[in-house]
């Protein structure tokens, strides 16, 4: 279990969660990273970057 650095809410990590991994906040449906595994701590996923085909 892992508190959402947005809204302050519990949100339930996989056994086999990786650091780096994305996961949704169930309560305010922010995307996540996965920083740490132990301790579980949460922060706010990087924005996607467009390339622009380069």
């Amino acid at each position: 279990m892992a508190e959402c650095p947005v809204c302050g809410a519990d949100v339930e990590l996989e056994d086999d969660a990786v650091q780096g991994e994305l996961i949704p906040c169930p309560d305010c449906g922010s995307e996540l990273e996965l920083l740490e595994t132990e301790p579980p701590k949460l922060g706010e996923a990087p924005e996607a970057e467009e390339d622009w085909g380069e």
